[in-house]
């Protein structure tokens, strides 16, 4: 396999969720709540495998460039950073990153992460991503679900179809945002 995966981490968020610890100048994917480094920067480590990824991009607004460059250097990682001129949630983030690592690679393949997720098995982050780019060199987009472990109406479900190749299956439904009976 030669094809690399560019990473496209959103790095963004109004910093809300989390308050008081987390506040608009600092949200908290640039905080060390699980450790000793931000969530940010565990996702940067995640994807740091140079025969699988290739130099990551970040998306996030003029307030927190700084930030990003100050936690990219304590952790020696080097990326490309797009700032976004206002926020408009995901959607257009990942559509302005992918053409983005369409100018460095024209056949690129992205990967859309979100900078404040915690993933716990790593090793099975990079198997789920070393199939995901098969499937996308095979013309597929992939999508990664979770196993939900409680119904909940804050996610959307997808409904898995058949089996691609390995872990791989095709999506039969994906349905956003259930009400709680459906979510059951």
């Amino acid at each position: 396999m030669t094809k690399r995966i560019i990473p496209l981490i959103m790095c963004g968020g109004a910093g809300t969720r989390l308050w008081p610890a987390s506040r608009e100048v600092r949200p908290k994917q640039f905080l060390p709540l699980f450790g000793k480094r931000s969530t940010f920067q565990d996702t940067l480590l995640r994807v740091s495998d140079a025969d699988l990824f290739d130099r990551p991009v970040i998306i996030t607004n003029a307030a927190y460039r700084f930030t990003v460059r100050e936690q990219l250097a304590e952790i020696g990682i080097d990326a490309d950073v797009l700032l976004e001129p206002m926020r408009r949630d995901s959607g257009p983030a990942i559509a302005a990153g992918s053409a983005f690592a369409q100018t460095r690679d024209s056949e690129a393949v992205v990967l859309a992460l979100a900078a404040d997720h915690v993933v716990r098995d790593t090793g099975a982050f990079l198997a789920a991503c070393r199939e995901g780019l098969a499937a996308a060199e095979s013309g597929r987009i992939v999508t990664f679900g979770v196993e939900p472990e409680r119904p909940a109406t804050e996610y959307g479900y997808i409904k898995p179809g058949g089996i691609v190749t390995g872990q791989v299956r095709a999506i039969e439904k994906f349905v956003e945002k259930p009400d709680q009976a459906t979510a059951a």
